[in-house]
């Protein structure tokens, strides 16, 4: 039984030792910069991925397929402002991409879900369409954003007009 002991106990070690780097090698975050802002819910990362935010839909901003909406150009300002050029981790969705190939995905700068802050604080909508594991915090957070009058539900005050 000493025998057996002392060779389990080494080898269960090494075999623990193994798989924790190997899960550290598979299971870490990896970082990617955000190097592009296209809108409010899509952007790009340095290692070329177009990147859709899951559970957002932003205004549109003018391009050769869409036409501009109303605060387009000031949910992408938002969401440059918060993410573009800094070191962000991404939860690829299920499926993991969507029919224009774009990386669907939760965005991550540090502990900040930035899908579901972007519409917390007014600059787009909780995407309706397909549910996902964050749909009811996301749809709380609009309800909130759209009561408070920030971002988007901002109204004119009496007087501004």
């Amino acid at each position: 039984m000493v025998k057996i002991r002392r060779i389990l106990i080494p080898l269960t070690s090494l075999a623990i030792i193994v798989a924790l780097g190997i899960c550290h090698g598979l299971c870490a975050n990896k970082f990617h910069t955000v190097v592009t802002v296209f809108d409010g819910d899509t952007i790009a990362l340095d290692d070329g991925r177009k990147v859709r935010l899951i559970g957002v839909d932003a205004p549109e901003v003018e391009s050769p397929y869409r036409k501009r909406e109303p605060f387009g150009d000031e949910s992408r300002a938002y969401l440059s402002a918060l993410i573009l050029e800094k070191n962000i981790s991404l939860v690829v969705g299920d499926p993991p991409k969507d029919r224009y190939g774009r990386t669907l995905a939760y965005v991550y700068l540090g502990d900040v879900l930035v899908n579901g802050r972007i519409i917390r604080d007014g600059w787009a909508f909780a995407y309706r369409k397909f549910h996902h594991q964050w749909s009811d915090l996301f749809l709380v957070y609009e309800r909130e954003a759209r009561s408070r009058g920030i971002g988007i539900w901002k109204r004119e005050k009496k007087g501004d007009q």
